[in-house]
């Protein structure tokens, strides 16, 4: 557990085989504790990655990628696997953030100068220019939650990957428009608690945006570009069947959430001559 204190003497129920998969909500919440310390590495490493600017794109894409394997659960080496995705990912998220930079720089100015223009003109076509601009910049922010999570993932093309985004951020708007809306919330809270949050951006916040993005994207991701890939050639994603086992072939039954929660024993004060009893190994002391 991440918060709390945890019994680690005491054996729960475990995991029942087949249970029912959790809501989204409490996945979300499930994966976000169990990972918290993680993320403040990950947000560590991300903005070390970011310093010189123009590797914006390869290191988010390299953060995406262990969200990804956070959302599917699998286990990572933060920085090993970091710097794996950040050199293996590099080239068509480079261009990706070379275009976020650019989009960014154009967001804020065309923000700027027609907010200063509505000051001095009530004109309805400045209004509705940057009515424009806003609603632009929405939607960008939503494609975005898939264009990453597509780079790390799949085999394709930019303007695939574009074409993709635009049509899954529609179809699972839902879900864009939640991710939307956390990422909303932690941008209104650097602000209000400026300047004292610049202290918290090499901590959390990256972090935290980056899992919610991907927590709510890449499932609309698999839902209509993986499984639909691998049921036409007749096979099930390998991302939902790594950890299934074949019933014929195993040994134990699983008897998760079945079985009686125990206490395990204190352990008995070991004598200092059994202490210090060495094996050796190919030469090499194990203790």
């Amino acid at each position: 557990m991440a918060f709390g204190i945890y019994n680690y003497r005491k054996t729960g129920s475990g995991v029942e085989k087949g249970a029912p998969k959790k809501r989204s909500f409490f996945l979300y919440w499930e994966i976000f504790g169990a990972k918290f310390w993680k993320f403040f590495q990950i947000n560590l490493i991300y903005v070390l990655f970011c310093l010189p600017v123009v590797t914006f794109g390869p290191a988010t894409a390299a953060m995406t990628q262990l969200m990804r394997k956070f959302v599917i659960g699998e286990p990572i080496f933060v920085f090993h696997e970091f710097l794996e995705a950040f050199k293996k990912n590099f080239r068509q998220s480079f261009i990706v953030g070379l275009i976020d930079l650019f989009l960014i720089f154009i967001f804020v100015y065309n923000l700027n100068f027609y907010t200063a223009a509505m000051e001095n003109s009530a004109e309805t076509s400045t209004k509705i220019i940057l009515a424009l601009s806003v609603a632009m910049g929405f939607f960008v922010i939503m494609m975005h939650f898939y264009i990453y999570p597509q780079i790390v993932a799949l085999d394709l093309k930019l303007p695939q990957i574009f074409k993709n985004s635009f049509i899954l951020m529609v179809v699972g708007f839902k879900r864009s428009f939640a991710a939307f809306l956390v990422w909303f919330v932690i941008v209104v809270l650097m602000i209000l608690g400026f300047p004292y949050s610049v202290l918290m951006l090499p901590l959390i916040p990256f972090a935290w945006m980056n899992f919610t993005a991907t927590f709510c994207a890449y499932p609309v991701i698999q839902k209509y570009i993986i499984d639909p890939f691998y049921a036409a050639r007749g096979e099930k994603n390998p991302e939902y069947t790594r950890y299934e086992t074949d019933e014929a072939e195993t040994v134990f039954v699983d008897m998760g959430g079945k079985e009686a929660p125990t206490e395990i024993p204190k352990e008995q004060k070991v004598r200092k001559a059994d202490s210090s009893v060495k094996v050796k190994a190919k030469g090499k002391v194990i203790k």
